[in-house]
């Protein structure tokens, strides 16, 4: 049995008029004129052969036999609109199929990378990235094919993986630490800091030792109290709260100096290097996602030394 052709313009023209009560309303819902949405009305009545709208001064209302036909399709556009909006998800499911795979040190995860990942997957809703944030800071490259890792970001020097490697980020440490540790003017050198709890992070690139040397000062004496915490974000979590001096990154500790919650015992002092890098595996590159990841990537990175 065929089916009769449905006036599907008209039929959407009276729903939204009677569902607003409105010829304007309906016509500005639909981005029509008025006089489109009454010219659908007149058809769906003539296919009908009952007025479905009393007109009422300037206004209209349902007819008995338009309110009695509007109870009759109101749900079936519910039913419409459910259906579409169900299919439409299983669609964006099916889009967001595109993985991408990243690890980076667990610090710079938590502190650099997942504040801007909102903003990159708002942009690409079909790329999914997988952060693999669980191994620890290491100076050496990632064996990122054969840990089924389509990009890496990596910390130290770069000059095991140089050929490999593309520089991402720069970053300038030095000592930092609560504001009332630094207050009363004791500490005006870096020798000043001998005295005080100093907080040491295994995977620096730049080491208390290292850092003491360039400053021209002998640790003959050794240091006064040393407290061991790994990885970085808890040291930098220890120093915020006033249990002694970290060396630490500007870059890792961004959110606590404009707070206030960290500043800088002593102006200068400062070592800067290039100290991320971004690896792309073999097996990845030309994947347009993998692309789209690393490009994201890159410009994040000029975004902040720019700030």
């Amino acid at each position: 049995m065929n089916r009769p052709s449905l006036p599907l313009r008209a039929l959407v023209a009276f729903e939204a008029a009677a569902r607003l009560e409105s010829f304007r309303a309906a016509a500005a819902e639909l981005a029509l004129t008025p006089s489109a949405v009454s010219h659908q009305i007149r058809i769906l009545e003539a296919r009908l052969g009952l007025p479905l709208f009393d007109r009422v001064g300037r206004g209209v209302r349902l007819s008995p036999e338009g309110a009695e036909f509007f109870g009759k399709i109101h749900d079936c556009f519910d039913t419409l609109a459910h259906a579409i909006e169900t299919t439409a998800r299983r669609g964006r499911r099916a889009r967001r199929a595109e993985v991408v795979r990243l690890r980076t040190p667990p610090s710079l995860a938590g502190r650099w990378l997942l504040p801007r990942l909102p903003a990159f997957l708002a942009e690409h809703p079909t790329i999914d990235i997988r952060v693999d944030a669980d191994l620890p800071m290491v100076s050496e490259t990632p064996g990122i094919e054969a840990d089924a890792v389509d990009l890496a970001i990596a910390y130290g020097d770069g000059s095991r993986w140089r050929s490999r490697a593309a520089p991402l980020l720069t970053e300038r440490i030095r000592p930092l630490c609560a504001p009332a540790l630094a207050a009363g003017g004791a500490i005006r050198s870096p020798r000043d800091l001998l005295a005080l709890p100093l907080i040491v992070t295994r995977d620096n690139l730049v080491s208390w030792e290292d850092w003491f040397r360039r400053q021209g000062v002998s640790l003959d004496d050794g240091f006064a109290r040393t407290l061991q915490l790994d990885p970085s974000h808890v040291a930098i979590d220890a120093a915020a709260k006033g249990l002694g001096v970290v060396l630490e990154s500007d870059l890792l500790t961004e959110d606590e100096r404009r707070d206030g919650r960290l500043v800088a015992p002593f102006a200068g002092s400062g070592q800067t290097s290039t100290s991320y890098w971004l690896v792309v595996a073999k097996t990845a590159s030309g994947r347009e996602s993998v692309e789209a990841v690393r490009a994201w990537l890159v410009d994040s990175a000029a975004r902040t030394i720019e700030a």
